[in-house]
């Protein structure tokens, strides 16, 4: 029975390389990317002039240029990492539909976060998704270049110096979120932009690798 299991995991399980899920991935991702525009809808109310509506939907395009920009790093890491990412197990393959499952849920927490700009439960589980994406993409790296899925040209100093700079994401979004519980919603998402500072710091230590 164990040879059965080991064969069967050998031949089903173990994969020789990612191509099919690169390119299931990149549809969920694409699909992701364009449900954010439809809370960018014309009211069916058409009081006011177009300018007026335009300045009431603010919030919407705000949060809309956001998510968009979020997945779209994400994809654009994800897309590099399964460049040297050349075999798969089961375990990658469910690390790498948690994360696809996030992706899609994106678009909810994003018409929330327009919906109730600066209210604290919208703005903690937006921060809390963005951050887990993230944090979903530094554990498919660490774990593909523990089980030696990567490419032989990543070695020790690329790879924690990748592994470093997936960490900033995670440690602004999710510090935001108990200023947002127990402070501001409106505060935590200034803190967003502590992200920018935080990269500069992390990049001047990712140096020495």
């Amino acid at each position: 029975m164990s040879d059965v299991r080991s064969r069967y995991r050998r031949i089903f399980d173990d994969g020789s390389d990612t191509e099919r899920m690169v390119f299931f991935s990149d549809a969920v991702f694409a699909i992701a990317m364009t449900l954010l525009v439809i809370d960018l809808a014309v009211p069916e109310d058409r009081d006011g002039t177009a300018g007026e509506v335009l300045l009431g939907l603010w919030p919407n395009f705000l949060a809309y240029a956001l998510s968009f920009t979020i997945i779209a790093i994400n994809w654009v890491a994800h897309y590099r990492r399964y460049r040297v990412i050349k075999t798969h197990d089961p375990v990658l393959l469910l690390l790498n539909l948690v994360l696809l499952f996030f992706v899609a849920l994106l678009p909810f927490p994003t018409s929330l976060l327009s919906s109730y700009s600066g209210q604290a439960p919208a703005v903690a589980l937006y921060a809390f998704v963005v951050g887990l994406l993230s944090a979903l993409q530094w554990a498919t790296w660490q774990y593909a270049y523990s089980k030696g899925m990567v490419d032989k040209a990543v070695d020790e100093g690329l790879f924690r110096w990748v592994r470093l700079n997936q960490l900033t994401v995670p440690l602004v979004f999710w510090a935001s979120i108990p200023i947002a519980l127990l402070w501001d919603g409106g505060i935590a998402m200034w803190f967003w932009f502590a992200l920018f500072p935080v990269n500069f710091i992390t990049g001047r230590m990712s140096r020495r690798y």
